[in-house]
């Protein structure tokens, strides 16, 4: 610990030069020149951007724009392959996570990286725990720590740290996150699509914290596909696109508008969103369900046409989610029937996709892709059998089909053989999508999505839903749990509102409106 002007300073803080604006200290963080190459392509060429202590700093751009690669770089996890990284205009090398951490820079990725079994206070202390002659843990002190440090951040939010982190709200989750992330020296904070799976009740929370955390002295690098929120929370916005800074500008002078053509180098970007979904193809009825109970979820009968588009929405916790997910996983089943295509289904997810149904799962680095493992490897997941004959498995086969899915969703990689877990989230959720579609034309006649666009973009957005559009042209029922209510209204023909685990009364497409759709989560829709 070192003294300047009787105040304590740790040594991260004494490296850099610090200069006072207004009377707040300000530390800034400057890229310069940087280029990060990986085999087959370029991720970032020659960007060079400044982040303030006193600042929510917007990153913007499409999914494979390099936005991910840009705070891995600042945050330690990549080494740039040229360039330099400057704290208060002295070069720093940030070689791993630990070291930026030591120069005071954290990072909260968008995939979480809580462990689930462990309470709030252990996930919080996590690596710097209390514990007597090395090895006893001292639970209570551990306690009075993580509830110190989580009023010392933010004295307005209540949390059980005592229970485990699995148990609590995804907002809960998130803050637990940040606060673990401030529990040093931080002074800038990267957040990466922090409000993605979160809804609007829990967004406005997490939005005030983001806010505050300038006026602590810790500087927000925020990344977020909503441009809303970008617009509404930051003090100046970076827009990258194809790697390259395309502008920094004012967020008080810029418009959605303004930023979707910096972003994507063409007007109008979202008319394409804005386009509605033909109606469904006849009367054929591909979903019925009858009795279903699963958990608190509580459903006397749903149906779905081939080639309809219907969304499920309620509030944290109303059953939507659940009764989607338990169509497929079963999870939480207790009684009820279910048929594809008046053909009743028993058993096992094996039985329940071969008889025609596909689930594109949310949080889907946990729950649908393999990070470590090659883009080829997760596309050929789900129907490894597509390219094999007699258990020969056809090489050329395989590689045709991959390169077929990776141009259909646009999928943008240095090569098949990339590591999923280095795609972008937008790229990532479309490898999530496409495992479903290698080698399967006309195998199903159900798709159900649980967040479809979760930490996607703008233009990763249009071609997923492009992608909806053109299998329910093909007379597949799509079954979509969005906490988007842009997305459902964009997107759906029909809206089911889930209320207390049950479901409401379907609003049909020229019924849709904000309010009405406020008016069916809240139960009190006519």
């Amino acid at each position: 610990m070192s003294m300047v002007a009787g105040r304590n300073f740790t040594f991260a803080e004494v490296e850099v030069r610090v200069s006072i604006v207004f009377g707040v200290w300000i530390m800034s963080v400057r890229l310069a020149n940087i280029v990060k190459d990986f085999p087959g392509g370029r991720a970032l060429n020659d960007v060079s951007v400044a982040f303030e202590l006193n600042e929510v700093h917007g990153l913007i751009g499409e999914n494979g724009a390099g936005k991910s690669t840009l705070v891995n770089v600042l945050g330690g996890s990549l080494a740039p392959s040229h360039g330099e990284i400057y704290i208060n205009e002295i070069a720093v090398k940030l070689t791993t996570p630990r070291l930026a951490l030591q120069h005071g820079i954290a990072h909260v990725s968008q995939e979480g990286s809580l462990v689930p079994q462990l309470t709030g206070a252990q996930n919080i202390l996590l690596g710097a725990e209390p514990r007597s002659l090395g090895c006893v843990l001292r639970s209570r002190e551990l306690m009075d720590q993580a509830v110190s440090l989580l009023h010392r951040w933010f004295p307005d939010v209540s949390i059980s740290l005592g229970r485990p982190v699995s148990e609590l709200d995804v907002a809960d989750q998130k803050i637990i996150e940040i606060v673990r992330a401030l529990r040093g020296d931080t002074r800038i904070l990267i957040l990466d699509e922090p409000t993605a799976a979160l809804q609007s009740r829990e967004k406005s929370q997490l939005w005030e914290i983001i806010q505050s955390l300038p006026e602590k002295g810790v500087g927000v690098v925020l990344i977020s596909h909503f441009l809303s929120e970008i617009r509404q929370l930051s003090d100046r916005i970076t827009v990258l696109r194809d790697g390259e800074h395309v502008q920094t500008l004012e967020a008080v002078n810029a418009t959605e508008t303004d930023m979707v053509d910096l972003m994507l180098r063409r007007s109008g970007g979202q008319k394409e969103i804005g386009k509605k979904t033909s109606q469904p193809i006849g009367e054929t009825q591909v979903l019925e369900v009858r009795n279903w109970k699963a958990g608190r979820v509580d459903v006397p009968e749903f149906s779905l046409k081939a080639g309809e588009i219907v969304g499920l929405i309620g509030l944290t916790g109303a059953g939507h989610f659940g009764f989607a997910r338990s169509l497929y996983s079963r999870e939480g089943f207790l009684s009820g029937s279910i048929r594809i295509c008046e053909k009743k289904v028993r058993g096992t997810i094996r039985d329940i996709q071969r008889s025609g149904v596909a689930f594109v799962p949310d949080h889907r680095m946990e729950n649908a892709l393999m990070g470590d493992s090659s883009v080829a490897e997760n596309l050929s997941l789900v129907h490894s059998d597509f390219c094999s004959s007699r258990g020969i498995l056809s090489l050329a086969a395989e590689k045709s089909e991959v390169a077929r899915v990776v141009d259909l969703l646009n999928i943008k990689l240095s090569s098949p053989n990339q590591l999923v877990r280095e795609l972008s989230g937008g790229n990532k959720q479309k490898v999530s999508l496409g495992k479903w579609l290698f080698g399967a034309a006309g195998r199903y006649q159900v798709m159900i999505f649980i967040e479809p666009t979760e930490g996607v973009d703008i233009g990763a957005k249009q071609e997923i839903y492009r992608q909806i559009r053109a299998l329910a042209e093909q007379g597949v029922g799509i079954l979509i749990a969005s906490s988007d209510l842009l997305e459902i209204e964009t997107v759906t023909q029909r809206v089911v509102p889930f209320v207390h685990g049950r479901p409401g009364k379907s609003i049909m497409a020229n019924e849709f409106s904000e309010a009405r759709f406020i008016d069916a989560l809240t139960g009190e829709a006519a």
